[in-house]
């Protein structure tokens, strides 16, 4: 098994999100990346990414930093008029794609 070399990435509901916003935890018009999500104390602690999940609904404007995203999600945000982008760890907004459309 190569569970030693397996991501371990925080999952995030968009419902999560915009209760954070609601709460003026998280500022809807700048970037949300793994840190703004550890200040506005919705995740504990960062691990090797943030995968975005759809549960929930997503009402604001918010643009994303994160390693990846369910097709709901990406659905989701595009929706709500944001956009869910690549973070540095993973290669490039082309790759994020392919890993959602594989799955």
């Amino acid at each position: 098994r190569n569970t030693a070399f397996a991501l371990r990435l925080n999952e995030v509901n968009l419902g999560k999100v915009q209760a954070a916003i609601d709460a003026k935890l998280l500022d809807a018009g700048a970037t949300v990346d793994a840190a703004a999500l550890i200040k506005a104390g919705v995740l504990r602690r960062a691990k090797d990414g943030v995968r975005l999940l759809g549960n929930g609904e997503l009402k604001a404007k918010v643009n994303f930093e994160v390693f990846g995203a369910s097709k709901s999600a990406v659905a989701a945000v595009e929706k709500a008029g944001g956009s869910p982008t690549a973070s540095k760890k993973a290669s490039s907004v082309s790759a994020m794609r392919a890993r959602l459309a594989s799955r």
